[in-house]
């Protein structure tokens, strides 16, 4: 059966319930629970883990080390697996087979590595490029007030510079992201340029799906991590049972978001581009 054949179509384009998405993807969490847990407990090890041993090394040697990257890795891998979850089932839904697949003949080769390196540096670059401009605007308007110059300073700005940008470039961003689950699927075939075409006229509605679907966990993931660090300094906890305490819960819950918005992202995919009958074969 050829890859075209194994796709189910959709008949009418973009039709997509920013409502019933959302409230599919909760009610998708809720009644797979045991899966997720299943699926998240490796990845929630590791983040505590990386950022236990972060604080060790920082409280016991002076040393620092930016947990960001390995917490990237987990979660990204996480996001995968959970994408095959939604769209193709449990017996589809393992690390094992999602390496499996990833480095499979036909899936992964040199010329794929490359390509998957330049898409990440292109995007780098464009990110990059206008966040540096704009830090170097907001350290420039600091100074004329009369800011020291300091690192929480360009550190501030920084994080501004980051956040306005991913906010203007978020609407193309949420169209390029149905790519990653066209990965997790086994779309060889499929490039940026055909997930453009098919969510072309519906940028607006991917990027109110996202945004209703991950500001509210987000918010309350936020409320939560902040509430358990206020509870660790008010008990004097050491830097040990602070990580535990403060992590544990913080990484259980990003990955709680991840699902949900994986799983609204799926939906969207699913309307938009199609999904297979079965797994493509080997």
């Amino acid at each position: 059966m050829s890859e075209t054949d194994e796709i189910i179509e959709t008949e009418v384009k973009n039709e997509i319930s920013i409502s019933g998405a959302i409230t599919g993807s909760y009610l998708f969490f809720m009644s797979h629970f045991n899966h997720f847990i299943r699926l998240a407990w490796v990845p929630l090890l590791i983040w505590v883990m990386v950022e236990l041993a972060c604080d060790y090394a920082l409280n016991e040697y002076g040393l620092i080390y930016d947990s960001m990257v390995p917490r990237a890795i987990v979660s990204a891998a996480f996001a995968l697996v959970w994408y095959r979850q939604f769209l193709m089932g449990e017996q589809y839904a393992t690390y094992d087979q999602l390496f499996d697949h990833v480095v499979s003949p036909g899936v992964f080769n040199f010329y794929s590595l490359i390509r998957s390196i330049a898409r990440i540096v292109i995007t780098t670059i464009i990110l990059f490029v206008p966040t540096l401009m704009l830090s170097i605007s907001f350290l420039f308007y600091q100074y004329s007030q009369g800011i020291l110059m300091d690192e929480a300073a360009i550190q501030d700005a920084a994080f501004k510079s980051t956040t306005l940008v991913i906010l203007l470039f978020s609407p193309i961003l949420v169209r390029l992201s149905l790519y990653t689950v066209g990965v997790a699927l086994g779309r060889r075939k499929m490039s940026l340029r055909d997930i453009w075409k098919k969510t072309s006229g519906s940028t607006w509605v991917l990027w109110l799906l996202i945004l209703r679907a991950f500001l509210p966990i987000t918010l309350y993931t936020y409320f939560i991590t902040w509430a358990f660090e206020t509870i660790a300094r008010k008990l004097g906890m050491g830097y040990f049972w602070t990580s535990l305490f403060v992590n544990v819960p913080t990484g259980f819950l990003t990955l709680m978001m991840l699902a949900i918005v994986v799983a609204v992202n799926g939906e969207a995919f699913k309307v938009m581009v199609g999904v297979r009958k079965e797994e493509r074969e080997q």
